[in-house]
């Protein structure tokens, strides 16, 4: 879901600031979607990859409990251990997971079909 609110986000606003001082490369240099894989510098990528990499490190899952089980609940609200409310809840986040996979490669397929223009086919309707 992330990266689809991201990929939407980035068509209507850009950070201001530099990515990279040293290589005196601009937010507003990087191109949106996939042709930021080849613009953001291989420095770049290594930090992306050490924060993602610390997260899975230090942050553990509760002994016992099912995947993703962090024991912070929704939005920090505790929620009954196998009521139905946590059921329908799971199930709506199964379910808006995988309709956000969609989305996003939607969007990577429109990219790729206009040419680096994500959702250019409804720009005219605006």
């Amino acid at each position: 879901m992330a990266a689809t609110v991201g990929m939407l986000a980035q068509q209507t606003s850009s950070l201001a600031g530099y990515i990279s001082p040293s290589k005196d490369l601009k937010f507003a240099d990087i191109p949106n979607g996939l042709g930021a894989l080849k613009a953001v510098p291989i420095e770049g990528w290594v930090q992306m990859v050490v924060v993602i990499g610390m997260h899975e490190i230090l942050i553990k899952q509760r002994e016992g409990k099912p995947p993703g089980d962090f024991g912070t609940g929704y939005f920090g609200f505790p929620v009954e251990e196998g009521s139905e409310k946590q059921k329908a809840g799971l199930n709506a986040e199964i379910s808006n997971g995988r309709l956000a996979m969609l989305g996003i490669l939607g969007m990577f397929a429109s990219e790729i079909v206009h040419g680096g223009e994500v959702l250019a086919e409804v720009k005219d309707l605006a």
